[in-house]
């Protein structure tokens, strides 16, 4: 059984560097002060960018759907600064429940730059974001293409973390439902420290985490101990991961 490897979100390169010396595979990057998935500016992403080394993929927070198309522009303007590009840019579907997401969703990947994966973010707190529920999102992802789904939480003042919305048990079957489908998951929604190892055991292939390894919540600052103690977390669950599968599986059906 291959373990899940570390993603950690991070609000500036200061954060990037921290995140990386304490081991995360994975750097994303976001605004937290600005919701789920709360978009850096053009400044902190190109700061971003030249932090993390060739080699560990780095992927960015592009808001919700509905906002996409001026996440995208901003993202191409910000491409030449950039010596290695992101390899994914994820945007949440709040607010499209029972509306057509996946062709607003393509239309947006068709902007992106060739190099760069679009990821649909799901929401286990479903209702609370008026979103399509977890499995539709797998199902509907399987149907068009899009080899990775991002589970998160969508309203972090007043939704539980992803273990309150949501069961082990239920969380392994939407894994297992989206590796049989060929969509491989990874998931967030304020995972706390303790919980590290139980989201790993259900089998995704990242887990992605802020609040775990701040010091002082989502709002704080990354620490590098935390960072140690979440990948330590994350091993515990079985065999390495391999971040190199990792990037194969972002960049599945992307020209780089």
């Amino acid at each position: 059984m291959s373990q899940p490897v570390l993603l950690v979100s991070v609000r500036d390169a200061t954060e990037a560097g921290v995140a990386l010396a304490g081991g995360a595979a994975i750097i994303d990057v976001k605004e937290p002060a600005a919701g789920s998935l709360g978009m850096a500016s053009a400044a902190t992403i190109a700061a971003c960018g030249k932090v993390v080394p060739a080699g560990i993929p780095w992927t960015l927070a592009g808001g919700e759907l509905d906002e996409a198309e001026a996440a995208v522009e901003r993202l191409r303007l910000t491409l030449s600064e950039l010596s290695q590009s992101p390899v994914a840019v994820k945007f949440g579907l709040s607010g499209w429940h029972g509306r057509n997401w996946c062709r607003a969703f393509l239309a947006q990947q068709a902007r992106l730059p060739e190099q760069v994966r679009a990821i649909p973010v799901a929401y286990a707190d479903a209702l609370a974001a008026h979103a399509p529920s977890v499995t539709t999102v797998i199902d509907e992802a399987a149907g068009n293409g899009l080899p990775v789904v991002l589970v998160d939480t969508f309203d972090k003042s007043q939704s539980g973390s992803l273990l309150e919305e949501a069961s082990a048990l239920e969380i392994t079957g939407w894994v297992a439902r989206g590796k049989a489908a060929g969509v491989s998951l990874v998931l967030a929604g304020r995972i706390a420290a303790e919980e590290i190892g139980t989201v790993a055991g259900c089998q995704p292939v990242a887990v992605a985490v802020r609040s775990a390894v701040c010091i002082g919540g989502r709002l704080g600052r990354i620490d590098e101990a935390c960072v140690r103690n979440a990948v330590i977390a994350c091993q515990a669950t079985g065999s390495a991961g391999d971040v190199a599968d990792i990037r194969k599986i972002l960049q599945k059906g992307v020209s780089i």
